[in-house]
C-alpha cells in the first residue's frame, strides 16, 4: 500500500452531525404540581354556584387549554423545538377546532325528540305520561 493511497480523501460529514444536542432541564414535579392545582381549580369551578352554564363551560375550557399548553410545551418538549414544529402542531389543532366549530350548529339545531336526531342515541326521547 502506497502512501498516496492511505491519504485518500475521506468524505466529510455534514456540519453539526456528531455534536450532541443541548440538554434542557425541566422541573417535571413543578409542572405536575401546576397540572394538579389546575385540575382542582377545574373541579372547583364545576362546583361553584354559577347560574350561567356557558360561563362555567368557558372557564373549564380555558383552564383545560392552559393545562394542554403546559403538557405540550414541557412533556412533549415543544418549548425546546424549532419553529417548524409549531407549524406542524398548530395546523392540525386549527383543523380540529374548525371541525368542532362546524358541528356545533348540527348539535344545537337537532331536536332530541325527532326520530332522525343525531343525539337520539345518547338522549332517548322522554316517555309520554300514561
Amino acid at each position: 500500500m502506497s502512501v498516496e493511497s492511505s491519504n485518500a480523501r475521506v468524505p466529510e460529514e455534514p456540519h453539526g452531525v456528531t455534536e450532541p444536542l443541548p440538554h434542557h432541564h425541566v422541573n417535571y414535579l413543578a409542572i405536575f404540581s401546576i397540572l394538579v392545582v389546575l385540575t382542582i381549580i377545574t373541579v372547583g369551578v364545576a362546583l361553584l354556584d354559577i347560574h350561567n352554564e356557558t360561563v362555567k363551560v368557558l372557564l373549564a375550557l380555558f383552564i383545560a387549554s392552559v393545562k394542554g399548553i403546559c403538557v405540550a410545551m414541557f412533556f412533549m418538549h415543544l418549548k425546546f423545538e424549532g419553529k417548524l414544529i409549531y407549524l406542524i402542531f398548530i395546523v392540525p389543532l386549527l383543523l380540529c377546532v374548525l371541525i368542532v366549530t362546524a358541528l356545533i350548529p348540527d348539535v344545537l339545531m337537532t331536536s332530541p325528540t325527532s326520530s332522525s336526531a343525531s343525539m337520539h342515541l345518547f338522549n332517548p326521547p322522554p316517555m309520554s305520561p300514561r
